[in-house]
């Protein structure tokens, strides 16, 4: 327990735990989300899945796997991969290069907005996106939520008014391909439409947010790890020839670098901690979980050695690639009842935008921050460069 006055916290430092917590569904009989998540999530979007329980978050869970199909390849991966290798086909220079390339992917994944389309031309998505991110942002950063929250509320009014307008304009059909063609299926009769556009933001903010970094700093460590790039490149070469990546079968195919990814995520996870609580007491496998406790888990603690910094020997993408066997850890996406729905989608996208960019000229990170036997605790997002070089694949 953290020794806090007048709350109680329990800080979970044990991967069993942690798993026992995140396989169950959201209940008053089990563990809710946090308060500090859902006071969090109220300058977004207060009925978001993640803050959701018992009916509420069946509803919703249904809704997101049925538009976003976890377990298999999604349905329309196969119209996506187009915009996303001409999304990586020219060089990148930064991570914010990352982050807008992503945007671009996330305007015909999520709204059917491809480069020729006219589709939603009316609408200003990308400002729509900027909006998104910048109330994500803040929804993460506590001490800036409380500054500057308050006057977030013509900002909030703006993305819904965009997703009602996006929402009213599309059908079942239309765009064809999209998340949003897929919500307009998967929506029940019976849900709100504020509740309904609520469980939008998060498909547009993974994109700008989590999926940028993790894309980003796999690619930052490949760079600068000539073992791990060959053999990333060796897989390349047999399972997609000299012509690059041309088909959803060859990324699919990529199981190498799609363990560099989730062993990226392991080390140097792109969202560090999240909180629930319990109502009621819980003693499992010997371990006391107190009434009424809030309950924080950093997955920095949970995922790797507790140390000031991180060896480069403990990137270790065989533990992923064993799909048969147990790992000793789980992957940034999570399992059981709190697993991200979109896993498979977004693990296409960025699998597909580095092999583009890794059969190409090979950009250079100046900053030699993997170079070292010890790498840094935690990854220097703001430093990282990429510097374009011509290369032979």
């Amino acid at each position: 327990m953290l020794p806090l006055p007048g709350k109680r916290i329990l800080l979970v430092a044990d991967r069993d735990l942690s798993v026992h917590i995140l396989s169950q569904p959201p209940s008053p009989s089990a563990y809710l989300p946090g308060r500090l998540k859902i006071q969090a999530m109220e300058l977004l979007a207060p009925h978001a899945l993640t803050t959701a329980h018992d009916h509420d978050w069946l509803q919703w869970r249904t809704f997101h796997e049925a538009v976003l199909c976890p377990g298999s390849p999604h349905p329309d991966q196969s119209i996506h991969l187009p915009t996303i290798l001409a999304a990586f086909s020219a060089p990148c220079h930064s991570l914010d290069d990352i982050r807008q390339r992503l945007g671009v992917t996330m305007l015909a994944v999520v709204f059917g907005v491809r480069p020729g389309s006219t589709v939603l031309q009316e609408l200003d998505l990308m400002a729509l996106a900027e909006d998104v991110q910048q109330l994500a942002d803040m929804v993460n950063q506590p001490l800036r939520r409380l500054l500057l929250g308050p006057f977030q509320k013509s900002r909030r009014e703006r993305v819904y008014s965009v997703l009602d307008e996006a929402w009213k304009a599309s059908t079942e059909d239309t765009p064809m391909g999209s998340l949003l063609s897929r919500a307009h299926a998967a929506n029940s009769a019976d849900s709100g439409r504020q509740e309904l556009l609520e469980q939008l933001p998060h498909w547009i903010f993974t994109f700008h947010g989590s999926a940028s970094k993790l894309f980003g700093r796999t690619l930052a460590i490949l760079l600068s790890r000539p073992e791990l790039l060959e053999n990333v490149r060796q897989e390349l070469r047999t399972v997609c020839g000299s012509d690059g990546p041309c088909s959803e079968d060859q990324i699919a195919r990529l199981i190498y670098l799609e363990a560099c990814v989730l062993e990226t995520g392991r080390l140097y996870p792109p969202v560090q901690l999240t909180v629930h609580r319990r109502d009621t007491e819980e003693i499992h496998e010997g371990r006391r979980v107190p009434a009424n406790t809030d309950i924080l888990q950093l997955f920095l603690l949970l995922q790797r050695p507790q140390k000031p910094y991180v060896e480069a020997s403990e990137f270790q993408p065989s533990l992923w690639l064993n799909r048969m066997g147990a790992c000793p850890f789980s992957d940034l996406f999570l399992s059981g009842a709190r697993s991200c729905p979109g896993k498979d989608l977004i693990l296409f996208v960025i699998k597909t935008g580095l092999a583009k960019i890794l059969m190409g000229d090979l950009p250079t990170v100046p900053h030699g921050a993997f170079l070292s036997a010890r790498w840094p605790l935690s990854f220097p997002d703001r430093l990282i460069r990429f510097t374009a070089t011509p290369s032979t694949f």
